[in-house]
């Protein structure tokens, strides 16, 4: 059984919506950054501070892990697009949905402490949002619209799932 994998920005709904799609489907949900700390003992703080190369790394070899499994839903940090070898992986076992949430939205809901990127002004975030854009379209399978409704969008994303059989 194909993985599903959830790729967007920071506060774009992949935690919140792998949450409600594992309720729905029975399926495993496992937070990419949450393997990193795992893996490696450390906080993503931490990681950030010796520099982003180190965090990349770390995120690489969870993303690595994580994509030898089978039938699990892995949400994925924001800048997993940012090394084609992470999405080479993830492509290999699983389906890519994109979560599009609006800039705007995300500017109200992001907790800029424990995301090391956005501790700046929100230039920043536009900036990741203009970086990231491409790369996510590139290597989704699937973009999907996020409402400010979670449930709604979870469920259309439930359907879509059905409907080709993943």
């Amino acid at each position: 059984m194909a993985n599903i994998v959830l790729i967007g920005m920071p506060g774009a709904g992949k935690t919140t919506i792998g949450k409600k799609l594992s309720k729905v489907l029975g399926r495993p949900v496992i937070d990419a950054d949450d393997v990193v700390v795992q893996q490696t003992g450390r906080t993503i703080k931490s990681l950030f501070q010796e520099g982003e190369n180190v965090f990349r790394d770390a995120e690489t070899a969870a993303i690595r892990s994580l994509a030898a499994k089978d039938g699990i839903i892995i949400s994925c940090g924001g800048g997993v697009v940012k090394r084609p070898e992470n999405m080479a992986y993830l492509q290999e076992t699983g389906k890519i949905f994109f979560l599009n949430r609006d800039l705007a939205a995300i500017a109200g809901c992001v907790d800029k402490v424990s995301r090391p990127l956005l501790n700046s002004a929100e230039d920043r975030l536009t900036q990741l949002y203009r970086e990231r854009m491409p790369l996510y379209l590139k290597y989704c399978d699937y973009a999907i619209p996020v409402d400010e409704d979670f449930d709604k969008t979870t469920k259309y994303i439930i359907d879509l799932i059905r409907k080709l059989g993943i």
